[in-house]
């Protein structure tokens, strides 16, 4: 849609219709608006789910349509979240393929739910990370706990890759 610049009523407010006195470039601009936002509002109801879509109060302004779909309809998919924290936590490594690969997989996992808007920090995530390695890894895990001041993920990820 930008690139037609069909967004615009969606970047700008509605500006006041033009009157019998108005400037050309404000008609020029009233009517670019008007048709961005039938525009936006086609392509918005045309690709949203019936089921939303029949329950969205009829609007004559795309900005106001999105945001009542925002506000309304907006959700975080719990089974989905359920299904990364799962994943999450109970990943452990196998030996099969690489450990930085298992790493990025956690890594994933976590980013995915902390997009849900669950909280975790980069320190739970990299005792997981320790807690899903083998015993053949203790002596990285006992090396890491030692250490006076943490390091980074990355080095983390470096450390393990290296043992």
């Amino acid at each position: 849609m930008t690139l037609h610049n069909l967004d615009l009523a969606l970047r700008v407010d509605e500006p006041s219709k033009p009157t019998n006195v108005s400037f050309i470039d404000e008609r020029s601009f009233y009517e670019k608006w008007e048709h961005s936002n039938r525009s936006c509002l086609v392509v918005m109801k045309y690709t949203m789910d019936k089921s939303i879509k029949e329950c969205v109060p009829k609007t004559e302004r795309a900005k106001d349509f999105l945001e009542y779909v925002k506000a309304n309809y907006t959700k975080i998919d719990k089974v989905e979240m359920a299904t990364y924290l799962k994943l999450l936590t109970t990943t452990m490594y196998d030996g099969v393929g690489g450990v930085r690969d298992h790493i990025i997989k956690l890594k994933h996992y976590f980013n995915k739910a902390n997009e849900m808007k669950v909280e975790l920090s980069e320190k739970f995530l990299k005792w997981l990370i320790l807690e899903s390695l083998p015993t053949s890894f203790d002596a990285v895990k006992l090396t890491y706990n030692a250490l006076k001041e943490k390091c980074t993920l990355e080095e983390l990820m470096s450390i393990v890759v290296q043992h």
